[in-house]
């Protein structure tokens, strides 16, 4: 089998020297943008959060309570997501 893309993605950056290929739009957007290294630090960032979470989780309460939280946060961000790309959201199952 040929693992070539047929149609890959590539993005001019750093005034048209470079060109680097992107697996989707997001990350074409990412790199057009210059927010690599910043999107890497939110990794990061996330990463450690949601190890000091699950560092916290000791028994069934604070499971309960953890899951509420990240039940939240996952609803802000398809709500923030819906508001800034909401041609991603038109399928309601």
């Amino acid at each position: 089998m040929n693992a070539k893309k047929k149609n890959p993605l590539f993005v001019v950056t750093n005034q048209g020297k470079d060109v680097e290929q992107a697996n989707s739009m997001f990350e074409a957007l990412i790199k057009k943008l210059g927010l690599t290294k910043s999107i890497a630090q939110l990794e990061k960032w996330l990463g450690d959060f949601f190890q000091f979470l699950f560092s916290l989780v000791k028994n069934y309460a604070i499971l309960v309570a953890v899951k509420n939280i990240l039940d939240e946060l996952v609803i802000k961000l398809e709500n923030l997501l819906k508001s800034i790309y909401p041609q991603a959201y038109f399928y309601k199952a």
